[in-house]
């Protein structure tokens, strides 16, 4: 998913005092805006209309504001491949599904390196869904220019979808969260949904900055935090991805529950001959094989991962590990590769589109070695076990509830010496990281995407009808 970038300090300062308003107050703001744009992929669709007044018409389906973003490609209008499959199975139980993101602008697009596109005209019956493109507003100037126009195209959206639900995802340019706030003008029950705590994360990630950027990160997160506590107390319903967020977020809504989300398949755990066989190699394969599949940005931390590697073979560990995935770092994880003469242990490979691949690379190694310093939810942790793979790296709440009947290993946030030293004790002692891959294995069929929406499905249709 693409970062979206912050606001500068002296424009936050400007506008703190909105938020010091109880956030109901916020419903009415008239923010300037452009004409009403024309954003709806179906001609004559009746959500160009102006229809935020009660509808006279039953209500049907859902309204779903992803965070995540459209692109047009060779006039083809396209979307990150988990989103579709996403978009797909709340099909599966909603019927009719509109669908609202941001359009990617082409200037981010064109250095994007993360993103795996689907054409959105190959997904499974495609008349189920309603594709509404909205603009990309993450900066003040553009969420001011965009804001009227089209929180006035939410309310008719709101107003004819049965039902509502917004998932969280910063602050400025946040379509999910002003569409909370036009529920709550029309007094319609929502539902929230998110996979990190962005006020801490946005701290988090300003711990090693100057002073400039983490007065700026400590204005943001206050803002953020109570512009996020009042579109959640108003909620009908909290579903919070993993336990750093219903730690964060569950006292907030009485109707709060503990979620998880992954696009894995039911197909796509690894069978119990395959596990077998792994148990059996792990006896005699003296290589510890490690891997890691995501974005080298700043919340994975793929220096410390690096650095642990390279303590664990300055410990006289045989490793060999591998990082699926691109990013903003890559340049500065090859040279501390480089550096530290890790070149025959670590293999970057970089961009992989094809899931398929990248869960077999899971498959094949013993640990995911993972160095996340955010209080986030990542689904690949989910993904080391649907492939039989024990998970091994620094402490969260999300990281506890998951391994906390086995199958991983935790250290705190940013001790990657102690990393690295744990990683030398289970090479040496074979018995017990045999017995975490068997209780990462036994975790394989719990998490799949047909099981985690219908879940999902079933509290939005009992708290929201």
């Amino acid at each position: 998913m693409v970062e979206s970038p912050y606001p500068l300090a002296s424009t936050m300062l400007a506008i703190s005092a909105s938020f010091s308003k109880p956030l109901s107050v916020l419903a009415s703001v008239s923010l300037p805006g452009l004409k009403p744009i024309q954003t709806f992929e179906k001609k004559g669709s009746s959500a160009n209309r102006n229809d935020s007044e009660p509808s006279q018409l039953p209500r049907s389906g859902m309204l779903l504001v992803l965070p995540a973003p459209f692109y047009r490609k060779e006039g083809k209008l396209i979307l990150e491949s988990q989103a579709c499959n996403g978009i797909e199975r709340w099909a599966d139980h909603f019927g009719k599904v509109v669908v609202v993101a941001p359009m990617l602008p082409d200037r981010i697009a064109e250095r994007e390196r993360t993103i795996v596109w689907q054409d959105t005209a190959t997904l499974a019956q495609p008349d189920r869904f309603e594709l509404v493109p909205v603009p990309w507003a993450y900066s003040i100037k553009l969420f001011t220019k965009h804001y009227s126009s089209t929180r006035k195209l939410l309310a008719g959206l709101i107003n004819r979808c049965q039902y509502l639900q917004f998932p969280l995802g910063g602050l400025f340019g946040d379509w999910g969260a002003v569409a909370s706030l036009e529920a709550q003008r029309q007094q319609r029950p929502y539902a929230i949904h998110t996979d990190l705590v962005e006020d801490q994360v946005v701290l988090q990630l300003a711990q090693d900055k100057n002073w400039k950027s983490q007065l700026k990160s400590n204005l943001l997160s206050l803002i953020t935090k109570k512009y996020y506590k009042g579109i959640i107390q108003n909620s009908s319903l909290a579903l919070l991805h993993g336990e750093d967020c219903h730690a964060a977020y569950s006292r907030l809504c009485l109707r709060s529950f503990l979620v998880h989300d992954t696009h894995t398949k039911p197909e796509d755990a690894i069978s119990h001959q395959a596990v077998a066989e792994k148990i059996q190699a792990l006896a005699t394969d003296r290589t510890l094989r490690i891997c890691y599949a995501g974005r080298m940005a700043p919340m994975k931390a793929p220096l410390d991962w690096v650095r642990a590697v390279g303590e664990a073979r300055d410990r006289g560990v045989a490793v060999q590990a591998s990082w699926v995935g691109d990013g903003v770092l890559r340049e500065e994880v090859q040279a501390l590769i480089a550096r530290l003469d890790l070149e025959d242990c670590i293999e970057l490979v970089g961009y992989e589109s094809d899931r398929h691949k990248v869960l077999q690379c899971i498959r094949s190694a013993h640990l995911m070695l993972f160095t996340h310093v955010t209080s986030e939810s990542p689904r690949c942790l989910i993904e080391a076990f649907v492939s039989g793979t024990a998970i091994v790296g620094y402490h969260s709440r999300y990281a506890q509830d998951l391994t906390q009947d086995g199958g991983g290993a935790l250290v705190p946030v940013h001790h990657w010496q102690a990393l690295g030293k744990l990683l030398h004790e289970l090479w040496h002692d074979r018995p017990r990281l045999i017995k975490l891959v068997e209780q990462a294995a036994v975790k394989r069929t719990r998490f799949n995407d047909e099981a985690v929406f219908q879940e999902r499905s079933e509290l939005i249709k009992r708290y929201l009808s």
